[in-house]
């Protein structure tokens, strides 16, 4: 797992890649030596992803795939995945599409190392 978390963190524009568990504590982390610690994030994402989840029901969907919040100095991605969750901080919204595109390869593998 921690291979893929690096090969995250490579992607330009990733400063943080973590894997929380369910209940909000840090698996696993990879980050720049200036960027916030997975902890401190990991401590509030249980909020930002109840409130996604309670607007999916009042939108009539099943599931939230990703939930992204941008800031004016980056954006903070929460992907929940099966009894865990993955954490990125971005150095800002212009790196969205290239990390999306890393994330879409890394997710079959950390779902293969999460079975």
């Amino acid at each position: 797992m921690l291979e893929v978390l690096k090969e995250l963190k490579e992607t330009r524009g990733v400063r943080v890649a973590a894997l929380l568990s369910e209940d909000g504590f840090v698996v696993e982390e990879v980050r720049e030596e200036s960027a916030p610690e997975a902890s401190l994030l990991a401590a509030r994402y249980a909020t930002v992803l109840g409130t996604a989840k309670a607007l999916a029901q009042t939108l009539g969907q099943e599931r939230v795939e990703e939930v992204m919040v941008e800031y004016p100095e980056g954006a903070l991605l929460l992907v929940p995945l099966p009894g865990h969750h993955l954490l990125l901080f971005l150095d800002g919204a212009k790196s969205l599409g290239r990390v999306r595109l890393a994330l879409k390869r890394a997710l079959p593998k950390i779902q293969e190392a999460l079975a």
